[in-house]
C-alpha cells in the first residue's frame, strides 16, 4: 500500500479520531492472520473451547479508624502538591512525581506499614512519616513504581545517575540502541555501564512482626483464603508489590499453607514451586506478584483468584486471570477484586475504563494527553 493512500485512508483518520481508519486495517488483516479466543465458534456455532465460568466480583473494604485518619491524612498532603503542579501548568512536566504520590495512596490502601520506613520504628507518630512522604521522600526502597510501565519496580530495579529508579527491562527497551540512550524521566544522556543495580530487601524488619496488626484488607483477604481452604480449593493471591507480599506472610503463618513466587526466583525455581502448588494437600495458597505470574504460566491447580491491588492497565488483571481460567481448568473460577471503599482505587476504576477507550484507539493524540491530565485530577479528587 503506497504511502499516501495509507496517510488519506487510514493514518489522517486514526488521527482525528475516526475509527473508519482502525476498521479498514482490520478488514485488510483479517484474512491474512489467525487468530483464536475462547469465544471463537466452529462451523456448527459452537464454541471451540467449553471452561467452567468465571465469576468475577469486586469485594469492598471498610477502613477501620485509623486507617481512614492515616489515609485522609496522606490525601490531603498529596492533593496539595498536585493541585500545586496544576496551578502552574506543569502536571505532565511532573508525572513521575505524581505517580510517586498515588503509589503511596495506593500503598496505603493494602497497609500502612508499605508508606512507613523501614528505618524508622513502626511505633513510632504517623504524622513523622507523612511529614518525610510530604517532602518527597522515598520512605519503601523496594517499591518505588516505573515510570515506563507503571508498575512496581521490584523484581530488577536500575538506578540512574540523575537519580531515577524504574525496571531495568523498561529502560533498555526504551533506548533505540543497546549502548545507550536518555533518561526517560528528564532526558539525560546514559549509557549501560552508567546504570547501578538497586539492592533490595526481602523482608521488613524484626519490628513490623512484632507490632503486627492486620490492615481492613488484610482480614478480608484471610477469611476469604479460609473459606477456600474449608472447601478443599486453592487460591493465588495477586500483588503488585513484593512488600506486601512479605505482609501477607505474617498472617499466613498461622495457620494456611502457602508458597511464594516472585520475580526473584530462578526459572528452575518458579517451576519446583508450581509443582509443589499442583501436587501438595498442603500448600493452598500461592502469594504471586505481578510481573512473574501474568504471563505464560498455566495456574489450574488454583480456582479462586484474588487480585489485592488494582493495576493502572486493566489488560494485565486480565492476563492475570486468565492464568487460571485456561485450558485443563476444571472448577468454576471464581475472581475478586478488592477495594478500598471511598479511596483512590475506587476512582483507579474510573480512569481502567478511560484507558479502554484509548486502546480502542477512540481518541486522538491531544484528546489522550487531555485525558490524562484529566484522569490525574480525577484521582485527586
Amino acid at each position: 500500500m503506497k504511502y499516501l493512500v495509507w496517510h488519506k485512508l487510514i493514518q489522517r483518520p486514526y488521527e482525528n479520531g475516526d475509527e473508519r481508519g482502525l476498521k479498514l486495517v482490520k478488514a485488510i488483516l483479517r484474512p491474512l492472520m489467525l487468530r483464536r479466543t475462547k469465544d471463537t465458534k466452529d462451523g456448527n456455532g459452537k464454541p471451540i473451547l467449553v471452561l467452567p465460568p468465571a465469576n468475577i466480583r469486586t469485594v469492598e473494604c471498610e477502613q477501620s479508624e485509623a486507617e481512614r485518619d492515616f489515609y485522609e491524612a496522606l490525601f490531603e498532603r498529596s492533593k496539595v502538591r498536585f493541585d500545586q503542579f496544576v496551578a502552574q501548568g506543569k502536571v505532565l512536566h511532573n508525572y513521575a512525581s505524581i505517580l510517586e504520590l498515588l503509589l503511596r495512596l495506593r500503598q496505603c490502601c493494602n497497609h500502612p506499614f508499605l508508606v512507613m520506613s523501614r528505618t524508622l520504628h513502626v511505633r513510632s507518630s504517623p504524622t513523622l512519616h507523612l511529614s518525610i512522604l510530604s517532602a518527597g521522600g522515598t520512605l519503601n526502597s523496594e517499591v518505588t513504581e516505573c515510570p515506563i510501565c507503571l508498575e512496581s519496580a521490584s523484581d530488577d530495579p536500575v538506578l540512574t545517575p540523575c537519580a531515577h529508579r524504574m525496571c531495568r527491562e523498561c529502560l533498555l527497551s526504551s533506548w533505540r540502541t543497546p549502548a545507550g540512550g536518555p533518561c526517560p524521566i528528564c532526558r539525560s544522556p546514559l549509557s549501560k555501564a552508567d546504570l547501578i543495580t538497586c539492592p533490595s530487601e526481602s523482608r521488613f524488619q524484626d519490628d513490623v512482626e512484632k507490632n503486627w496488626k492486620e490492615s481492613s484488607k488484610v482480614t478480608k483477604l484471610i477469611k476469604y483464603l479460609k473459606r477456600a481452604q474449608r472447601s478443599g480449593e486453592k487460591s493465588i493471591v495477586f500483588s503488585q508489590w513484593t512488600a506486601f507480599l512479605d505482609l501477607l506472610e505474617i498472617p499466613l503463618r498461622k495457620g494456611i499453607g502457602f508458597l511464594r513466587l516472585d520475580g526473584k526466583l530462578s526459572q528452575k525455581k518458579r517451576g519446583i514451586v508450581l509443582k509443589e502448588f499442583s501436587e501438595s494437600s498442603d500448600k493452598m495458597v500461592l502469594l504471586m506478584s505481578l510481573k512473574a505470574g501474568g504471563v505464560g504460566l498455566n495456574l489450574t491447580a488454583a480456582s479462586n483468584v484474588f487480585l489485592v491491588d488494582p493495576w493502572w492497565n486493566p489488560a494485565v488483571e486480565e492476563q492475570a486471570i486468565m492464568r487460571i481460567h485456561r485450558i485443563a481448568q476444571k472448577r468454576q473460577v471464581r475472581v475478586r477484586r478488592f477495594i478500598v471503599k471511598d479511596t483512590v482505587e475506587g476512582r483507579m476504576q474510573q480512569v481502567q475504563a478511560r484507558k479502554q477507550r484509548m486502546i480502542a484507539g477512540a481518541l486522538t493524540d491531544d484528546e489522550v494527553r487531555s485525558a490524562r491530565i484529566e484522569e490525574l485530577k480525577m484521582l485527586f479528587r
